[in-house]
């Protein structure tokens, strides 16, 4: 998470100093996601981390595709 500009633990959202507009929206995906699933969830996004990486991550790209946040190669 060393060049995360936010990230999501259940209902919560926490933000660094390099957000950028739509990333909130972004991080409002990801809680809608927790309220479907909310005890496996976790469980279900690192999987998908694991099998596809981040940027190929389905909870990623609904998180992107809807808030039109922007994903930054490091």
């Amino acid at each position: 998470m060393k060049n995360a500009r936010a990230t999501t633990i259940g209902h919560v959202i926490l933000l660094s100093p390099k957000i950028e507009v739509d990333d909130i929206n972004h991080e409002l995906i990801h809680v809608v996601q927790n309220q479907k699933a909310p005890l496996i969830q976790p469980f279900l996004y690192y999987f998908e981390l694991l099998k596809n990486g981040y940027k190929n991550n389905k909870y990623e790209v609904e998180a992107y595709k809807k808030s039109e946040s922007v994903y930054h190669e490091k």
